[in-house]
């Protein structure tokens, strides 16, 4: 005789489908909350707690976007600044740095869209709270090199206002996700 065990409740024999249904309803009452927690992966954050940080959250991002676009626009504006001190020591001509900026502005825009979502439904918050901050993070490693061969004493003004506005979105995200993780 074939037997289900679901929690305490032991079926056996031969019920039909709707006593089975019946009786794991019925055992649902004995999950702690805990474990109901443990089978809601995508929910993140309790609602209690997210209510508080939602907020917070919202506003770095808030705040993270401006500093982004102020990047872009001062890459618009000045480029004569930064790209001959950085890119040109690096070996990137005019249309390699076009397709690195093109690149970048995708895939910033597409997590973006996706970090947008997760924090407005707190759905797998924790994972994209990870990606959102390793993936500047990289960028900034990969820049790194550039940065060093270029030689930090020959920043302008305007290249030095943009590593010290990338930091600071750096500073951000760590900062939401140490709120998302706790």
């Amino acid at each position: 005789m074939e037997a289900l065990q679901l929690g305490e409740c032991k079926l056996s024999g031969d019920h039909s489908k709707t006593s089975v249904i019946t009786s794991r309803v019925k055992c649902m009452n004995t999950i702690s909350e805990e474990e109901l927690l443990a089978l809601q992966a995508h929910v993140e954050v309790d609602n209690c707690q997210w209510r508080k940080l939602k907020k917070r959250i919202l506003i770095r991002t808030g705040v993270i976007i401006v500093l982004l676009l102020s990047r872009v626009i001062m890459f618009k504006v000045y480029p004569q600044t930064l790209v001959p001190i950085v890119f040109e020591s690096a070996g990137i001509d005019a249309e390699g740095l076009s397709s690195l900026i093109s690149a970048r502005l995708v895939a910033g825009i597409v997590l973006a869209g996706v970090y947008f979502y997760a924090v407005m439904t707190n759905s797998y918050l924790r994972s994209v709270t990870v990606i959102a901050l390793m993936v500047p993070i990289a960028l900034i490693w990969a820049d790194l090199q550039m940065y060093l061969a270029s030689s930090f004493p020959d920043f302008t003004l305007v290249a030095s206002i943009s590593f010290c506005l990338r930091l600071i979105t750096i500073s951000l995200l760590t900062l939401n996700y140490m709120d998302v993780r706790r």
